[in-house]
């Protein structure tokens, strides 16, 4: 019995299986913010409870060879009998670099890990906006950023390939 050498080290390959990639966030900031309180006064009397209605969206651009801006963008309205009591928009952004990443983990690893990474702290800023609006601190539930990401992959995948290159849903705080 001879053996092979592949010219990898031992434990190379189980590496390359896990494959472990390095994740670097270079900065993140606030890219745009909008708040629009359209009927104020009136909307800031204590017996109104708004419905909030979000939308979410997650776009990548690659700026240098592994280093990617990823920007969340929340649009958050409070509505009250049919009319909009407040406005947010937020782009919320972030420069990650990677070492090590595949080119078929990169969507997922944008749309779903960095997103993920920059909602906490836009959730933040969208609850100390709207508390500084004269309305109650917003408090965005979690968002499953995968099971978005999945069903944007499935949506692709019946669509014969067309890219899906976004992440939308809506859905009440």
């Amino acid at each position: 019995m001879t053996d092979t050498d592949t010219g990898t080290a031992p434990g190379q390959d189980a590496a390359a299986a896990i494959n472990t990639f390095a994740m670097t966030v270079q900065a993140q900031y606030i890219k745009d913010l909008s708040f629009e309180n359209p009927k104020a006064p009136l909307s800031l009397r204590a017996d109104i409870r708004p419905d909030i209605e979000i939308g979410v969206d997650v776009r990548a651009e690659r700026m240098a060879d592994n280093v990617f801006e990823v920007v969340l963008l929340l649009n958050v309205n409070g509505v009250h009998e049919g009319d909009k009591i407040f406005i947010v928009e937020l782009s919320y952004a972030g420069v990650f670099q990677f070492e090590n990443l595949r080119p078929d983990q990169l969507e997922y690893v944008l749309m779903v890990e960095c997103a993920r990474l920059l909602f906490p702290f836009a959730r933040q800023i969208i609850g100390q906006v709207t508390s500084d609006g004269g309305f109650p601190p917003l408090h965005i539930q979690p968002i499953d950023f995968l099971g978005v990401f999945q069903k944007n992959e499935l949506t692709r995948a019946e669509a014969g390939g067309v890219d899906v290159a976004k992440i939308e849903t809506e859905g009440n705080a």
